[in-house]
This record gives C-alpha cells, structure tokens and sequence, in this order.
C-alpha cells in the first residue's frame, strides 16, 4: 500500500454525500487539502450611518459561492502549510492537467503552472450552489488557509495564492502564500499589474523556502480580479479548506488515485448530490 493510498483512506469523511473539515470524519491526522479562488460583488442595500457589517457579510457570502459550493460553513483560518499527512486535490489525488506558465525566475530554474487548474479540479469536486455534488456538510468547521479583501466601490480588488512543492513531501510541507489588496484605478494596464503581483508570490515562496531551508521543485500561482463599481461591494477571498471525502465520492476502484479529474468525474458523477437530494 502506497504513502499517498494509506493517507487518502484515513481522510474519509463520516458521511456519503458531504465533504467534512478535518475533525468530522476519520479521527487520523490525514487530510486532502482544496485549493480556490473566488471573487463576487452585490449592491450596497443593508448599510446605514452606523454600520456597513450586513453588507460586507453578504459579499463575503456571495464570494463563497460564486465558483466553488462553499456555502454554510464555518471558516476557520489557519496558517498556510500542508504536511506529509495532508495530500492536494487535483495534484497528488486525482490530478488536473497542469498549464505551464511563461515566467522566469532569476537563478532558479523552477517550473511555474497556472493555480486555475487546482481551482478547478475543487469545484469539480464541490459542485456548484445550483448543482451541488460533494459540498460541505451545512455548518462544517472548517479549517481553511485563507485571506480575504472586502470594499466599497470604486475600486478593483484583486486575489492572489501561491503553492509551492518542495522535493521532499515526506519531510517538509508544501507552502501556499496568499495575497489580497487594491489594484490602482489610474495604472496604464491591468493584466500587467497582475503578473507583477503573481511575480512576487512567486518571488516570496522562494524567499520562505531560502529562510526555512526547504527547496521547492514546482510553483503553482493564480490571481482573481474584480471591479466595484460606486454603490457596490465586493469582495476577493484565496480559500484552502483541509478536509476529509464525502465517501461517495470515492470511485468504485478506490486504490486508483491516478485517475485524472475528469476521469474521476466520470467515475462518480451518478453519486452527486443534486442527482440523488440531500441528507
């Protein structure tokens, strides 16, 4: 039995349907850990002179739905690193085709791909909020590497995550670096506004893994931009759940983590959810 087998079997949630933060299911210390990047915006419609906090919870809430099915879950945030115990949705388990992307990095002669690709492979798994497959248990405590930006229009709010793959898995932890913020109204571009941001995601795992003595072999970097508009509020959030698997999303050969995502689908897909109600 493989490394990977062992610690996918000990991260099965308690229940057929839902996914389960980490504390729900198996009482091992394993995990699979999703990886995602969302970003919603909504009218200014709770807000009064003393308090703007029913809007920002409302887009904070939209946020968590507008790709993957987060929806109501209780986010815990903690910091980012996922250990020999944990394995990545989408790369480790089922993995997703990886997109290399053109950048180069002074000195390092490291592989960049596109986080989208992870992104996706989550939501592929979660479902939609129209057509749920494996979503979260309602009211699931879920620990979850993750930063948020919330603000009132005019602005442009951004999201970005980096994940880096050190050689050695069995010894030292994959890094995710996250990053929310404004990007300027009056800059000339803003694709290359982007791509100076994702620069320096990449630039400062290489930096953590100098510090920590970790070498990383490949880095996956991603960003998500929105534009507020006036009487609008928005909100940006990088959000990495560490969870266990809805056991009906284990596919029948459940030793064959190779599969790739859509093949796994394939697999699955007369398991989720919204083709077969709830509870």
């Amino acid at each position: 039995m493989t490394r990977s087998y062992k610690i996918f079997l000990n991260s099965i949630s308690s229940r057929n349907k839902y996914c389960e933060g980490i504390w729900g299911g198996s009482m091992a210390n394993n995990y699979l850990l999703g990886i995602q990047l969302t970003a919603a915006k909504s009218k200014i419609q709770f807000s009064h002179q003393g308090s703007c906090i029913l809007d920002r919870i409302n887009c904070f809430d939209l946020a968590e739905v507008e790709n993957a099915n987060l929806s109501q879950i209780n986010v815990m945030e903690v910091s980012s690193f996922c250990g020999p115990n944990g394995l990545i949705w989408g790369y480790d388990v089922f993995p997703c085709k990886k997109e290399i992307l053109n950048f180069r990095i002074q000195n390092k002669n490291i592989p960049i791909y596109n986080l989208n690709s992870l992104s996706y492979a989550f939501q592929n798994l979660l479902g939609t909020i129209e057509k749920p497959r494996f979503p979260f248990l309602p009211g699931s405590h879920l620990p979850c590497a993750s930063k948020n930006i919330i603000a009132k229009g005019e602005c442009i709010i951004y999201t970005a995550e980096g994940l880096g793959i050190p050689e050695d898995r069995q010894r030292q932890a994959c890094l995710l670096m996250e990053d929310v913020g404004k990007i300027p109204l009056n800059i000339f571009s803003v694709e290359e506004y982007k791509k100076e941001i994702l620069k320096k995601v990449i630039k400062s795992i290489i930096t953590i893994g100098m510090n920590q003595r970790i070498n990383f072999k490949e880095i996956f970097v991603g960003i998500k931009v929105i534009k507020v508009e006036r009487g609008e509020i928005g909100c940006a959030m990088a959000v990495s759940p560490y969870f266990h698997l809805a056991k009906n999303a284990i596919p029948q050969y459940q030793d064959n983590l190779s599969l790739n995502i859509y093949e796994w689908e394939n697999e699955v897909k007369n398991n989720f959810l919204y083709k077969n109600g709830s509870f």
